[in-house]
């Protein structure tokens, strides 16, 4: 992390520091509230194994003391019993490859099974031949999985006859198979429903028949083949809760009722099933019906509780920088700290290993700091005093949800933030009333949220407007104005092409916008077919009728004899804006076709990235990578090399610095 002092003047000069270690003490964890994460839980007759800290443990059905068995520094995962309890297979990640283990119920004589390159994970083990069950892509020409048995000891491998299946549990004589098709454990996804939407299919071994058993448009996985009935975990009622099949009625009931939490991981040994549900571990009982937590107590002691010296200067995940460039604030696993370009201390404003903190920002006036965090549960908006030595102050309270991109106002009075909605706000310091600018009907998938819109808005320099882009029902980005004042929506986009991440020039004058309507066609390399690249160009829209270009009009003139400039300066710019017409009053920068992002301006520089190759659309669904840094000028109209190979930066207020 680097910041500089970048001039368009004619005495040009840069001024670097590099931060070269941000070191923190995290605290004993092992004191704050919450208690392990317990995961991939499997039962047999009394004995639970379960995963906890990638290690593999044991513990009573009725709860207690944990047993640990594992203590690698490989992850264990997906542990299962054998049908007679006595070994336990598991997916190990031991020797730089992923691959099925097995060992004794007590942890001893952990011994490789398979040795194959591709991703091999534990589905479970076969009821008659004592196989243990497993999926991989070893033999697929696709993406999609495959099902295969092996023995203990490696020996015997053999490939079911199923062309696609990545989760099965067999009957009990082994004659028929309930499986899925595709997996989506590991997907974050809730109450999905396209293509890789999952089914539990029965496949007849003897009369090769397959069988559609649950015909949703959502979720159903993870099949448990318990004498009549196959039970399995599905979000058809919106929370993933445990289903039952029975193969003789066709009918599903419900037998789970959990409400906040889905129901993850469910496995089964007779007539138990264990599963997890918000971290915790509970077990059914599939003859009574009935449903209860497992009270699991960790008492080892655990290497990552104890308080330990962290150096995070690899981990930062968000910058910015104070108004006047003095010091560098700094986002570092779940920490913010501000540090000093030459002299001073590094400080640490939040100081809370049990809480995440994000999303900081440096407000105009120098004085305070705002940021998001989850202490209370949900991510809130707090600020601070950027000296450290007074405590936050909560200004949101929300129920629920997510919240991202902090964007102070220029007076300071205001913070412009989005949510999981796609609606874009503005909270009032002083007061903590929250105002909804607008919200965006359409999005793109594939797509974090802070990525979604709305969340390029800019504030112009008086603070009285907000520019933003969002989707319309054509599915292109359009820019908006919201006015504070009045509270109306302006679209200034003609809407025939991409327009997005707006900024107002300092002097209030024009906007600045980038818009993917560059085109020039070329054929692909390898088909006949029309590829566009490096289609986006930097435009400015003139905000009043009478409005003076962006750029200088140049004309060869005798000399009248007076040379002198005078130069005008101004505070704050008040801003008018004529919306009528004002699509129609655009011009554009000149520079080549590009993939520019992130635009930021000071009174005579733009400055953007950009980089020739990557996939770049509007949402950039892919990572660009490093990127450069440009800089244009307004007044000879020239674009310079700033800084190469960067993942971002940050325009400090008064445009004399930029931290990257």
């Amino acid at each position: 992390m680097k910041i500089l002092n970048k001039s368009f003047t004619k005495h040009n000069f840069i001024s670097a520091v590099i931060i070269t270690s941000i070191t923190f003490l995290f605290a004993n964890l092992a004191d704050s509230k919450g208690a392990p994460l317990l995961r991939f839980p499997d039962v047999h007759e009394n004995t639970i194994v379960f995963v906890s800290g990638e290690d593999i443990w044991t513990v009573s059905i009725d709860g207690g003391i944990a047993k640990q068995l594992t203590m690698h520094d490989g992850q264990e995962r997906y542990p299962k019993f054998s049908p007679n309890g006595n070994l336990i297979a598991f997916t190990g990640m031991y020797d730089g490859n992923t691959d099925v283990y097995v060992m004794n119920s007590q942890g001893g004589n952990i011994r490789r099974v398979t040795y194959h390159p591709g991703y091999d994970v534990v589905v479970g083990w076969h009821p008659v031949k004592n196989k243990i069950i497993f999926s991989s892509g070893r033999h697929s020409s696709t993406r999609y999985l495959k099902l295969f048995l092996i023995s203990p000891d490696g020996t015997g491998l053999e490939e079911l006859i199923l062309y696609d299946a990545a989760q099965g549990s067999f009957s009990s004589d082994g004659s028929k198979i309930a499986y899925n098709k595709v997996i989506r454990e590991q997907r974050t996804w809730k109450r999905y429903k396209g293509g890789l939407a999952q089914e539990v299919y029965i496949y007849d071994f003897e009369t090769n028949e397959e069988q559609n058993i649950t015909n949703f448009e959502g979720t159903d996985r993870v099949p448990m083949w318990i004498g009549s009935k196959i039970y399995f975990s599905s979000d058809r009622e919106r929370v993933l809760n445990i289903y039952a099949y029975d193969t003789e009625s066709k009918e599903i009931t419900r037998i789970t009722n959990h409400l906040e939490y889905d129901v993850r991981r469910p496995s089964f040994g007779k007539n138990k099933i264990v599963y997890e549900v918000g971290g915790k571990i509970w077990v059914l009982d599939t003859e009574t019906g009935n449903t209860r937590e497992v009270d699991i107590q960790i008492t080892t002691d655990a290497e990552s509780t104890r308080p330990y010296l962290k150096d995070i200067s690899k981990n930062i995940t968000g910058i910015d920088i104070s108004p006047s460039g003095k010091r560098a604030l700094v986002v570092a696993r779940g920490e913010i700290f501000t540090l000093p370009k030459d002299k001073g201390a590094a400080r640490n404003l939040s100081n809370n290993c049990a809480t995440r903190e994000k999303d900081a920002v440096w407000s105009p006036d120098g004085k305070n700091i705002a940021f998001l965090s989850d202490k209370n549960g949900e991510y809130e908006i707090f600020i601070i005093n950027q000296n450290g030595k007074e405590d936050a102050i909560q200004l949101s309270q929300h129920e629920n949800g997510y919240r991202h991109t902090l964007r102070w106002s220029p007076d300071s009075k205001k913070i412009a933030f989005a949510d999981q909605t796609l609606r874009c706000y503005i909270l009032d310091v002083n007061t903590k009333q929250i105002t909804e600018v607008d919200k965006a009907h359409y999005e793109n998938v594939d797509v974090s949220l802070n990525n979604k819109p709305i969340s390029d808005y800019r504030w112009s320099p008086d603070s009285r407007y907000l520019a933003y882009s969002r989707m319309n029902e054509s599915f292109i980005y359009q820019v908006y104005i919201y006015a504070l004042e009045s509270k109306v929506i302006n679209c200034v986009s003609d809407g025939l092409f991409n327009d997005f991440n707006p900024v107002f020039t300092e002097n209030g004058e024009h906007l600045l916008f980038v818009s993917n309507r560059r085109f020039n066609p070329t054929f692909c390399d390898l088909e006949w077919e029309m590829v566009y690249k490096n289609i986006a160009g930097i435009y400015a829209l003139t905000l009043k009728k009478d409005g003076a270009s962006i750029l200088p009009y140049k004309s060869d003139e005798e000399n009248s004899g007076n040379s002198e400039k005078t130069e005008i300066t101004q505070d704050i710019p008040k801003v008018e804006i004529d919306f009528e017409g004002l699509a129609e009053r655009i011009e554009v920068l000149h520079l080549p076709r590009g993939n520019y992002r992130e635009l930021d301006v000071n009174k005579s520089t733009l400055y953007y990235l950009n980089k020739e190759n990557g996939d770049f659309n509007k949402f950039d669904f892919r990572a660009v990578g490093p990127r450069t840094l440009y800089a244009y000028s307004f007044n000879s109209n020239e674009e310079k090399v700033t800084i190469k190979d960067i993942d971002a930066y940050k325009l400090s207020g008064n445009g004399f610095f930029i931290i990257y």
